[in-house]
């Protein structure tokens, strides 16, 4: 996590992001996946609009996660549910989905935030490196390596079951299929394949 905050901060500031909206994004946006996606459009001048869809659909896989994170929350008040699911991303779930049928209820919603708040310490500390040793840091392809291993790590234990291997397999193929297309639009298309793969996969192993 630390090695994708601090990419993330860098790529912010070499696409020419000023210092307060870099910092807002790395505490409000809370999504490297988002930002990253975002970053070269915002570059282009593309319009507001386009880079909200794009966002939501860099983070459609959220959907797929609040069924993992349903069973563990059904019984919380409205605003605790929606503080969890602002601070839970990839790396917690996947702890969490370790765990899932380890202890009670609120152990299990405990645990969650604990990992929570060292993803989200690390990712915002790592995030505010990167913005402010960007002009001294190099953007380049070893970089874009970093921030491919750091997701490799939040992934990998994430692939445990029908749905998030199929999922896996598809972004995968579709992401290969999709290099040439411009704009990230190839990784969004990935996503959404992943996603509709897991749904379906899903669907088969309930039945």
């Amino acid at each position: 996590m630390a090695a994708w905050g601090l990419a993330t901060g860098i790529a912010m500031v070499k696409v020419g992001v000023e210092l307060l909206p870099a910092l807002w994004m790395t505490f409000a946006v809370y999504s490297g996946t988002s930002q990253l996606a975002v970053l070269p459009l915002m570059a282009g001048g593309v319009g507001v609009t386009t880079l909200v869809l794009t966002a939501l659909l860099a983070n459609a896989r959220f959907v797929v996660y609040s069924a993992t994170l349903a069973p563990h929350l059904r019984r919380l008040p409205l605003a605790p549910r929606l503080a969890t699911g602002f601070v839970s991303i990839d790396g917690p779930l996947a702890v969490l989905m370790a765990r899932q049928r380890q202890g009670p209820m609120v152990q299990r919603v405990a645990y969650l935030w604990g990992a929570n708040t060292a993803t989200w310490l690390t990712w915002c500390a790592s995030s505010v490196a990167g913005i402010a040793l960007a002009a001294v840091l190099p953007y380049g392809p070893e970089l874009g390596y970093l921030g491919v291993l750091a997701l490799f790590g939040i992934a990998l234990p994430l692939l445990a079951g029908r749905p998030a291997w199929a999922a896996a397999a598809a972004s995968a193929a579709v992401a290969i299929a999709t290099t040439g297309w411009p704009r990230g639009l190839g990784t969004l298309a990935a996503v959404i394949a992943g996603i509709a793969a897991a749904l379906w996969a899903g669907r088969g192993s309930a039945r």
